[in-house]
């Protein structure tokens, strides 16, 4: 166990976040190809050697972000689709985590989505490896809940499956935290407007 009197972060780790922090500031406002390497080396505070250190290049950087976020949704979506619970109560979970977790990551989704054409195809095919394991999760319950009987049996679940992730995953372009809804509070709404189509009539 680390020792409470140790810091937090040494220092590369430190010089490490200050880079990421500088990138991620500097792409939000000028955009990836607008940002020179030299900027980020600059804003960060660091020296050439320090970023090569931790980075081989400046699009290391942009799947990074990527990866921050969706490493996170991830771990989340498949510990909950291996736990306890119903199907569409597993899927509900999910989706509310996925628009919750917004916020904390709100300025890598939207330098990821922005700049995200600038990525090699070899870097852009780990972008969606991930993104497919994320989706399988969604779809497997989906397709577990149509067995069920909790969603309705004609639905396509590979259809309904991106229905549903295109809508939560475009939010973080107009959804703000508490105005005037929480992130549950919209997701609860979001879900009733998507499910009511695809839930059977009794």
């Amino acid at each position: 166990m680390q020792s409470a009197l140790m810091p937090q972060n040494s220092p590369g780790e430190d010089t490490r976040t200050n880079i990421m922090h500088a990138a991620l500031r500097l792409f939000g406002e000028r955009g990836y190809h607008a940002t020179s390497l030299q900027d980020v080396i600059a804003s960060a505070g660091c020296s050439k050697g320090a970023f090569y250190h931790y980075f081989e290049s400046k699009e290391d950087l942009l799947l990074l972000f990527h990866d921050t976020f969706i490493d996170h949704l991830l771990a989340f979506a498949e510990d909950a689709a291996e736990g306890p619970g119903d199907p569409l109560a597993k899927l509900q979970r999910i989706l509310r985590h996925l628009l919750e977790s917004m916020s904390a990551f709100h300025d890598h989704m939207a330098v990821f989505n922005n700049e995200s054409r600038f990525l090699t195809q070899e870097k852009f095919k780990l972008v969606q490896a991930k993104r497919d394991r994320y989706e399988a999760v969604v779809r497997g319950l989906v397709e577990q809940a149509i067995a069920r009987g909790e969603l309705r049996a004609d639905l396509d679940p590979k259809i309904f499956s991106f229905a549903l992730l295109g809508t939560f995953n475009w939010a973080f372009r107009w959804f703000r935290p508490d105005k005037p809804l929480s992130p549950e509070e919209m997701a609860g709404v979001l879900l009733r407007i998507l499910l009511e189509g695809g839930i059977p009539r009794r």
